[in-house]
């Protein structure tokens, strides 16, 4: 594709059929933005955009793209403090370069012909992945142990060198064989001298929080690796000091990812229109997808795979797309039923709420793909609730075919326990922790499933009471099988 965007730039009435974008058609580009484009500069130079790599609408919008026949990313600016925008970008990036920290090059800083869209032309890394992409694609978190370490020397240095990311997260780190390059100058701050203490760490637990609920042993190590890079000597006040505000930096983000869900996002699609209101996550979309989003009730026939039949919900397996997806649909079950509901909120939404928390901290879960609700006349109907399909069995099944493999028996022992853990740290308890609601995937690793009892608790006291009451209900379990639950009650106890 880039060979079709490899032109003379010095002639700029020869675009290859791309429309030069004017200010007023980006200024209100939304998430469906998708259309090549060029953009012809004051100094009578064109740039090609073909691929939109990030877009906050109405402000700024991050392309990939040609420059003088060599791939780069243009980062636009047009909303009306624009100029001060690239301006403070740029300065990020000057501070990085100066600090000797391997950042993309600037190629070129400048403004359109109309004087409206301010643009910065960076190198652009190819075969690279950043740290968020690398993260979501591994089997265990010990295999990136190594790699992290290397980053947290990275951020040590630039501690050390008085730079601090502000918004320090995953994508801002950019990978190759041979360097790691940190992104977004837009947030670096540059202070006289190496960072404090106090600073450090407030930053460090922001990087470090990202790793999900389950990671704390990681945290701890590499909290303890960058101090040593330091030359610090950590008290155990430290440890719960730092801990203490990983918390914070997770209640934080939870507070800003639970508005995007319900709202147009990078990530998501928020429906309002038709007969169905909802939600979607944008990675899903496709055509049969769309389809079904028109009419969730087409999906419903004998073609679906029927995993539950119940008065109140019946689930199903469907294929769209060339993907698995299981449907849950929260049925009316008769007029007093439908005015009981008609104003609460829908199972549906309360399920895509809670298991977008556990995604967001890496609680293994059903992923959630979409959650869609009937109205009329301003009253909630049927409600449907859409997520992943996870191909495995019920852990009550793997650990009764294993018993006689100790190991194995053990180590699922402990990664459920490990789960049921960390649903509690992010203030959730199931509410009905039948083993059957616990699948192992291909991977031997439990998920969770089946969110209606969920529940969340802005108390500890709340908390500790439903979490004994959860652990009572889970170990009734393995009643017929004293050791199993006899190992359960041991996991589960420690911290």
């Amino acid at each position: 594709m880039e060979n079709d965007y490899i032109v003379t730039t010095s002639d700029i009435h020869d675009t290859h059929g791309l429309d030069a974008l004017q200010w007023n058609e980006l200024h209100v580009a939304d998430y469906d933005f998708k259309k090549p484009f060029c953009l012809r500069l004051k100094d009578k130079q064109v740039v090609f955009c073909d691929q939109v790599l990030r877009l906050v609408p109405g402000r700024r919008m991050v392309v990939a793209g040609i420059w003088h026949g060599k791939p780069a990313v243009a980062k636009l600016f047009y909303d009306t403090r624009a100029k001060q925008h690239m301006e403070k970008d740029i300065a990020g990036i000057r501070s990085l370069q100066k600090n000797k920290i391997p950042t993309p090059e600037l190629l070129y800083e400048g403004v359109t012909e109309d004087k409206k869209i301010y643009v910065m032309l960076l190198e652009r890394i190819l075969e690279s992945k950043n740290l968020d992409e690398i993260w979501k694609e591994r089997h265990n978190t010990e295999e990136l142990v190594p790699l992290l370490k290397n980053i947290i020397i990275e951020i040590a240095t630039q501690h050390v060198l008085g730079l601090l990311q502000q918004d320090l997260h995953l994508k801002n780190f950019l990978l190759t064989e041979k360097a790691i390059y940190t992104l977004d100058g837009g947030q670096i701050q540059e202070f006289d001298g190496l960072l404090g203490k106090q600073v450090s760490t407030h930053n460090l637990a922001l990087f470090l929080s990202q790793l999900g609920m389950g990671a704390q042993h990681y945290q701890e190590s590499l909290f303890r690796y960058y101090a040593d890079a330091r030359g610090w000597k950590l008290k155990s006040e430290d440890f719960t000091d730092f801990f203490l505000q990983i918390k914070k930096c997770n209640e934080l983000r939870w507070s800003k990812f639970e508005k995007k869900i319900f709202r147009d996002s990078t990530q998501f699609v928020v429906l309002d229109k038709g007969k169905y209101t909802g939600s979607y996550n944008r990675q899903y979309d496709a055509p049969q997808f769309q389809t079904f989003l028109a009419d969730p009730e087409s999906v419903f026939t004998d073609r679906a795979r029927l995993l539950k039949k119940g008065n109140s919900a019946t689930v199903i397996k469907v294929r769209l797309d060339n993907r698995d997806y299981v449907v849950k649909r929260y049925n009316m079950k008769n007029i007093w039923h439908r005015l009981r509901r008609c104003l609460r909120t829908t199972r549906a939404a309360h399920c895509w709420r809670l298991a977008n928390k556990l995604a967001l901290f890496d609680v293994a879960t059903a992923h959630p793909v979409a959650y869609l609700e009937s109205k009329k006349f301003g009253m909630r109907g049927v409600s449907y609730y859409v997520t992943e399909y996870v191909s495995g069995i019920h852990a009550g099944d793997y650990l009764n075919r294993n018993l006689s493999k100790s190991d194995k028996t053990q180590a699922m022992v402990k990664r459920i326990s490990d789960l049921l853990k960390s649903v509690a740290k992010v203030d959730v308890t199931h509410g009905d922790l039948k083993i059957s609601n616990i699948l192992v995937n291909a991977r031997e690793q439990p998920v969770l499933i089946d969110l209606d009892g969920a529940a969340e608790h802005p108390s500890l006291s709340g908390l500790r009471k439903a979490w004994h009451k959860e652990l009572d209900r889970f170990l009734l379990n393995f009643k017929a099988n004293p050791g199993l639950q006899k190992k359960f009650e041991m996991e589960l106890a420690q911290q």
